[in-house]
């Protein structure tokens, strides 16, 4: 079988019998993603090359700790929250740089008659109103919007419940939409 055949939590069951291509096949398939991560949530490539080394170390130290019946996804960006929880500690500061967000996909959803607003000025824009957020509504927002994760994954990811993790994204679209409301056409 190839390794695309392969879950990520099979991939996970071939690490711990010490199987490197199983640790090879997971690092192409989350290594950019964590890397854009940690990136979005720190604002340093140097932080984010750090974390991203950091964290495929703890997935070698902790594989065995993976319940093979729940999702890697949600464990390993787990493992990642908290990374950058610690680096939040260690830096003592809670706001966060932003700056390569993919607005696009919101920007191709706002036009102001027929001239298509600056994609460029919105991104700005966009990444004031999520510098004002606290830790959980940014990460809830990049997890849910940039990663298209579920609300179930996302709580589980920061420890706590369905309906906190909705209510959390609920007030950060309407603070976001609050902030950016010079963009809105209507």
């Amino acid at each position: 079988m190839a390794n695309t055949e392969y879950s990520d939590e099979e991939l996970v069951l071939e690490i711990i019998k010490g199987n490197q291509w199983a640790f090879e096949a997971i690092y192409d398939r989350y290594a950019t993603p964590l890397y854009n991560f940690f990136f979005m949530k720190l604002g340093s490539k140097e932080k984010a090359e750090d974390l991203l080394q950091n964290i495929f170390l703890k997935l070698i130290e902790k594989a065995n700790f993976f319940d093979e019946h729940k999702s890697f996804k949600t464990w390993f960006y787990t493992l990642a929250h908290n990374l950058c929880k610690n680096e939040y500690r260690t830096r003592s500061r809670s706001k966060v740089t932003y700056e390569n967000i993919e607005v696009n996909r919101l920007v191709n959803n706002w036009e102001k008659s027929s001239e298509r607003i600056d994609a460029s000025i919105f991104s700005e824009h966009l990444s004031l109103a999520l510098k004002n957020l606290n830790e959980n509504q940014q990460t809830s927002f990049i997890l849910r919007f940039k990663y298209n994760l579920s609300i179930k994954e996302i709580s589980d990811i920061l420890g706590c419940s369905e309906g906190t993790t909705k209510s959390r994204i609920f007030y950060t679209l309407k603070q976001i939409a609050n902030d950016l409301k010079a963009f809105n056409p209507y």
